[in-house]
């Protein structure tokens, strides 16, 4: 039974919106630190405005495939579309690994260097301290609309956004110290390797995640521990066995055995089984099926794996 209660079109609405509000304020600070950057000859500021529109591909990539993703089952796709959302991800995570790996490679190789068109002031300053600012603050507003909306790649792309902030403190450090000495400008290099790192690592919590549902991975083993708990709860259950979830589509799909007394009809045995699936789907948002399948209690604890004859004519 699949989770259908959810309002398709207003949940892409919502991660259309968020992603729509990134798109313009990274638009709006990549105009601004370019100019910026431009006014006070630094490379760090320029390659930072750089990074901002870096992020307007992933801004677009969430807007244009929530209209894909959030679409209800069909025909054609009796799971949902998920799975693009899944794609979305992959991407995302993809562009942090191959900025911080970016960022890294052009900071080791300028360190050393120094950057004599360099023309400090207090406008660049202030330029990268509100893009600091700004992006913490899109960060916190679009993961909070990612938990919101149940959605991976807006959660993702908010993880961008952050990366980006981050990027902004090398050019801050740059700025800062260059004002004070430019004996200073190694700083730069060394602030924008520290920052690839965090980067690198945003990109591989966005991928971890993805890999296992592109690999069928289980989910978390207290999540799999809540959900069989759930089910034993359920009035009529006597054993639970062969159970079984996998991470798929950004989400998690249950299937498992259920063993209720033989003496039951098929109708109080299809109630038990309605109430199991039921409570194990609300047990948590991200379960998106769960398949109960019912077989009369044996001694064994397999019925399929029982080769002697019971008293009810099935194997037990």
């Amino acid at each position: 039974m699949q989770n259908i209660s959810q309002d398709f079109p207003q949940v892409a609405k919502e991660i259309q919106r968020t992603a729509v509000a990134g798109l313009i304020v990274n638009i709006l600070l990549a105009i601004l630190k370019g100019y910026a950057g431009v006014l006070a000859g630094s490379r760090a500021l320029i390659a930072d405005a750089v990074h901002s529109l870096s992020d307007l591909t992933t801004d677009i990539a969430v807007i244009v495939g929530a209209r894909f993703w959030c679409r209800p089952p069909d025909e054609t796709h009796p799971l949902g579309h998920k799975g693009i959302e899944t794609v979305v991800s992959l991407f995302i995570g993809l562009m942090l690994l191959a900025t911080g790996i970016g960022i890294a490679y052009d900071s080791l190789n300028a360190l050393g260097s120094e950057n004599s068109t360099l023309k400090p002031g207090v406008f660049a300053l202030l330029v990268a301290t509100v893009s600091l600012a700004a992006k913490e603050i899109l960060f916190r507003w679009t993961l909070k609309k990612a938990r919101d909306t149940g959605s991976g790649a807006l959660a993702a792309n908010a993880w961008h956004h952050r990366s980006d902030g981050f990027s902004s403190i090398p050019v801050l450090l740059a700025i800062s110290a260059s004002m004070i000495s430019r004996s200073m400008m190694f700083l730069d290099s060394i602030g924008g390797a520290v920052v690839s790192i965090f980067i690198i690592k945003s990109g591989w919590n966005v991928l971890k995640p993805v890999i296992g549902e592109v690999t069928n991975s289980a989910p978390p083993s207290e999540v799999i521990e809540k959900m069989v708990k759930v089910a034993q709860s359920v009035n009529g259950v006597i054993n639970i066995h062969r159970f079984r979830a996998r991470m798929q589509g950004g989400g998690i799909y249950v299937d498992l055995h259920i063993q209720v007394e033989a003496e039951y009809t098929v109708q109080q045995g299809y109630i038990i089984g309605r109430q199991v699936e039921d409570s194990i789907m609300n047990s948590d948002s991200s379960i998106r099926d769960v398949i109960a399948r019912i077989e009369p209690y044996s001694p064994c604890g397999d019925v399929d794996n029982c080769h002697s004859p019971g008293k009810h004519g099935y194997l037990q």
